[in-house]
């Protein structure tokens, strides 16, 4: 199945699996503060269970391994088919790690197995970014050596709109890479939609 085809599969199936859960759940650091962060387990609990009526998939495993040709890389969930083959590569990043982090870690890490492996298996990430201003959105890790060091003192600019603040940055690190395979999507409150291609 083509990338965008199973990340749009997965965002139809996601968007009415998250209208149950608590406000601000999504749109707000409120669950993913020390005893109470709830947002980064319970939407894996959500996906995998989504990803069951997925079709081709009928396997579904957490926080996976595929350390191999040298290569770490550990997405949050893989789909299987009856075959074992790998169909989806799927990571969830909260409102908590929706950040300048994400190239890096996630983008590049996929790449690099890729590369290596050459193997074709679709990889959609998830942020979790208000597409609107959101006055209490945080800005965290800008110390110097930290994810966001270079993003100090723009707090301001990023509460008028966390999505558009952030993808703006993403856009142009996709631009210096090969992203063939990687499809985007975003919760923003209780809706989600497909960032990355373009949906025009």
């Amino acid at each position: 199945m083509h990338c965008d085809t199973i990340a749009d599969e997965i965002a139809s199936r996601l968007e009415p699996a998250i209208q149950y859960v608590p406000d601000g759940f999504f749109n707000s650091f409120a669950f993913t503060q020390t005893g109470n962060n709830l947002t980064h387990p319970l939407t894996w609990g959500i996906l995998a269970r989504l990803l069951w009526d997925v079709p081709h998939i009928a396997q579904v495993g957490i926080d996976v391994r595929i350390n191999q040709h040298g290569i770490k890389f550990q997405p949050d969930l893989v789909g299987y088919s009856e075959d074992g083959s790998m169909v989806v590569f799927l990571d969830y990043e909260s409102p908590n790690s929706s950040d300048a982090r994400i190239p890096g870690k996630d983008v590049d890490a996929f790449i690099a197995w890729r590369d290596a492996s050459g193997a074709d298996v679709p990889y959609v990430i998830i942020t979790t970014l208000p597409d609107c201003p959101a006055p209490d959105w945080e800005l965290r890790y800008t110390s110097s050596d930290f994810y966001n060091s270079g993003f100090g003192g723009q707090g301001g600019v990023l509460r008028r709109n966390p999505c558009l603040f952030w993808y703006n940055y993403y856009y142009g690190e996709f631009a210096k890479r090969r992203m063939e395979g990687i499809t985007f999507l975003n919760i923003s409150g209780k809706t989600v939609r497909r960032k990355y291609p373009d949906t025009k």
